[in-house]
């Protein structure tokens, strides 16, 4: 389960990067305005996973999962033994249908429980993907205005998740970045910004699911 979801985290992330564009930086020199031509390349993908927060972030889910996983098994255990009651039970016994109104109280409790904490922890997923994204992408742009660089693109790297040639080919044409020179990569710059900033903030929980 957390694997999916780190997967499901990264991916939309990644798929709302294409390229980070800046038209024009300011020049001390009147004031005026100028391109550089300058040119640089983040790879998303890395920097997500070694952002401090996400790692921070993915080890509340890892523990929001065992309490949920523990609660779970509670409320199955409870459906479990009223259901093995409900089995050992005579027919003619007067409290058969009380019971088994219990039983559909509990079941229908359950159902609702596991929907409501299913949409909690999506829902908190996808504020998170959009503020880790958003964190990443203006910690790219203060650095492409402090060193002068036009156009910031996406890098990413192929890894063939299958052997579909339909998968495949979906995975190539998402690719638009064929080659940068190593000197043009701003990687680790901008983990290094992200990771700075938030340790110098205060450690608060980010997960509110109760």
């Amino acid at each position: 389960m957390r694997a999916s979801w780190r997967t499901g985290l990264i991916t939309g992330l990644a798929v709302g990067v294409a390229a980070l564009a800046f038209s024009r930086t300011m020049q001390a020199q009147g004031g005026g305005n100028a391109l550089t031509g300058r040119i640089a390349c983040v790879n998303v993908v890395r920097v997500l996973n070694d952002y401090q927060r996400q790692k921070d972030l993915m080890a509340e889910v890892s523990a929001l999962q065992d309490r949920l996983n523990a609660e779970n098994k509670q409320r199955r255990d409870k459906i479990d033994t009223l259901q093995a009651e409900l089995d050992r039970m005579d027919p003619d016994d007067p409290t058969i249908v009380q019971r088994m109104r219990e039983m559909l109280a509990m079941q229908i409790d359950y159902k609702n429980w596991a929907d409501l904490k299913q949409a909690d922890v999506a829902r908190e997923f996808g504020l998170w993907s959009v503020r880790l994204y958003k964190e990443m992408v203006k910690a790219t742009e203060e650095l492409a205005r402090r060193d002068g660089y036009d156009v910031v693109l996406y890098k990413g790297e192929f890894q063939p998740v299958s052997m579909d040639p339909e998968v495949i080919k979906d995975q190539i044409r998402s690719i638009h970045l064929l080659y940068a020179n190593p000197s043009a990569d701003i990687s680790q710059a901008v983990l290094d910004k992200l990771n700075n900033d938030y340790r110098a903030l205060p450690r608060t929980q980010m997960l509110q699911t109760p």
